[in-house]
């Protein structure tokens, strides 16, 4: 839930209310969420092929953390057609060769590191990936 004021707080309390209730009788039932496991998520073809030319790449992937391993799978596999996959691939192979995620800062010049705030855009010789 986002709310960008009083007034829609306000206006949703009733919903806001119902929602923290649920939580907390879910929380006291005890249930658990299966979440989906790095190892159940299938390697797209492209990144494969991609990998059997570039193993400097495999390794730098295999050494990120396993939810930013899943992040780049998931998003890969977001795109519909292979042409789309192989693009965000090639896009993001030079973050992944520096071993950070998508939102990172690669310029140096965030002033919110890790994440990228974009003040890169203010230093007219730095690098944009």
């Amino acid at each position: 839930m986002r709310f960008t004021s009083l007034d829609e707080i306000e206006e949703h309390a009733a919903s806001i209310k119902n929602y923290i209730a649920q939580s907390i009788e879910i929380e006291k039932s005890g249930k658990e969420i299966e979440f989906t496991k790095l190892d159940e998520l299938e390697i797209p073809s492209e990144l494969t092929e991609i990998f059997q030319q570039d193993t400097e790449l495999q390794i730098a992937f295999e050494s990120l953390t396993p939810g930013r391993q899943k992040a780049y799978l998931m998003f890969f596999w977001a795109a519909k057609h292979s042409s789309t996959r192989s693009d965000r691939i090639k896009k993001y192979i030079p973050r992944i060769l520096c071993k950070k995620w998508m939102h990172d800062c690669v310029c140096g010049h965030s002033h919110k590191m890790p994440s990228c705030d974009g003040t890169h855009k203010d230093f007219p010789n730095s690098k944009r990936m």
